[in-house]
């Protein structure tokens, strides 16, 4: 299980810290301790392998201790917005349940965390639980349809711990902050990454806050979304100066050569691109400096993936010619939880299919283009969104864009682009700045104060173009 990564860690180095809370900070011997004692007061209650418990836990210490807990006594965890799961873990009142609502509840009462910690360490029995059971369940992004459950063995789960500290190893020491929660696969696999290389992982964190941690924390790995770091930079003081030594991993969407390079004059040269899916995890890693010569990059394929891209056929396409990414190794599933249609879909012949569009350049590295799902038709010209959002990113004043389509009463699209700009920004600056770039149609705007965006801050681009339906046609 997963936690032995952390009990070994309180064996080796007991005074080391593991988790810094709000309150205080947690040495590995602390943690392990209590997660003992969480997975003792759990079995205590029925608990035990088989069902899969969705976490809907409000208290940040305790969020970490269960997902562990549930890991020492072989349950499979999800996370708390799993419509599928058997069973709601809540400290939660009753009423607070949501779409879950309905399914049996294992609940918390309030003073039950304080009890359980205040009660000694007792010896646990080790589960019998086979490596090739579930061992987590998460969504995918679903931002084009409903999200999918994901089911990871503990086997799966044991490579993707793997596959991370390859890309993590030398930042093993200091502060890693995910700035994405463990119900997501990436703040999942940093959690498990850091607990297995002894890193202290900071909890809850509002990203205002993070530049007088920078400069005072001991440096280690900034994990975020685009994004995030484009709202980060904004809180930047004037007079800001990280301790050096910090790592920024950006994964989730495209990371924009701008944002980029701010980052790295401001905040740390290392900055890197994390690529993977839900589905198959890591799939591909580079430095952000490649954004320079290579927009869109997403980087190497690491140890333990495999990645083609390939025509409609599935026949591997020459290097610079664009495709459809398919990945496979040791970190992918086999497919959807309960949804046959979407595994027949997504999954053919050991491969996962990203729905991403892709090239590889001579060197191995690969650029993403877009996903097949955004590409806009447009009067027959078919582009991807990025023709429009890598060049208004450019803008001076524009702090966030996203391309999408809207269909007009005929059926036919329409390219719009949801700009967020400065206070002060002309907006007819843009329009100016755009029509320097050849082949780029012109678009419809729409001046929003937030793009709206998921957990990984991939653009939900239905949204948008729903919200412009929905005003264009009179709707609500």
């Amino acid at each position: 299980m997963f936690d032995a990564h952390l009990a070994y860690r309180a064996r080796l180095e007991p005074r080391t810290t593991a988790l810094i809370t709000n309150l205080r900070r947690v040495s590995y011997a602390e943690f392990d301790a209590d997660v003992s004692r969480v997975a003792a007061a759990l079995l205590d209650l029925g608990l035990r392998p088989g069902p899969v418990a969705a976490l809907r836990i409000g208290h940040g210490y305790l969020q970490y201790l269960a997902l562990m807990a549930l890991g020492r006594i072989g349950v499979c965890s999800s996370v708390g917005y799993d419509h599928g799961a058997d069973l709601n873990l809540t400290d939660l009142p009753p009423g607070d349940e949501g779409e879950l609502a309905g399914k049996p509840a294992l609940r918390l009462p309030r003073g039950w965390l304080e009890e359980v910690l205040a009660a000694p360490v007792r010896d646990l029995p080790r589960p019998d639980v086979d490596p090739d059971a579930l061992g987590r369940v998460l969504l995918s992004s679903g931002t084009t349809r409903k999200p999918r459950r994901v089911g990871l063995t503990w086997r799966r789960i044991e490579a993707g711990i793997h596959g991370a500290v390859t890309v993590y190893a030398h930042r093993h020491k200091g502060v890693w902050i995910p700035l994405t929660s463990p119900e997501s696969m990436l703040g999942h696999s940093q959690v498990l990454s850091a607990f297995s290389l002894g890193a202290a992982v900071l909890n809850g964190v509002a990203i205002p806050d993070l530049p007088p941690l920078l400069e005072a924390l001991e440096p280690g790995i900034l994990s975020l979304t685009p994004s995030h770091l484009r709202q980060l930079l904004t809180h930047l003081p004037e007079d800001f100066s990280p301790r050096p030594g910090w790592m920024i991993t950006a994964a989730g969407t495209v990371l924009p050569l701008g944002v980029a390079r701010e980052a790295r004059l401001r905040i740390t040269p290392d900055v890197r691109i994390i690529y993977g899916a839900t589905e198959a995890g890591l799939s591909a890693t580079g430095p952000a400096s490649g954004l320079e010569t290579a927009p869109n990059l997403l980087g190497w394929v690491p140890p333990g993936a495999e990645a083609e891209v390939v025509d409609d056929d599935g026949q591997p396409v020459p290097d610079g010619q664009q495709g459809e990414l398919r990945v496979r190794g040791e970190r992918t599933v086999s497919g959807y939880l309960d949804d046959p249609d979407g595994t027949a879909e997504r999954f053919r012949g050991g491969w996962f299919y990203t729905r991403d569009l892709v090239r590889r350049l001579p060197d191995g590295r690969l650029v993403i283009d877009g996903r097949v799902d955004d590409r806009m038709n447009l009067s027959g010209l078919k582009i991807l969104p990025t023709v429009l959002e890598n060049p208004a990113s450019e803008c001076p004043g524009v702090l966030d864009v996203a391309a999408f389509a809207v269909p007009d009463p005929q059926g036919f699209d329409h390219a719009w682009l949801a700009v967020v700009a400065a206070p002060d920004f002309e907006r007819e600056s843009l329009l100016r700045h755009l029509a320097r770039y050849r082949d780029v149609p012109t678009p419809h705007f729409a001046w929003i104060d937030e793009i709206p965006r998921n957990a990984m801050g991939k653009v939900e681009r239905a949204k948008l173009s729903d919200a412009v339906l929905a005003l264009t046609r009179g709707g609500a």
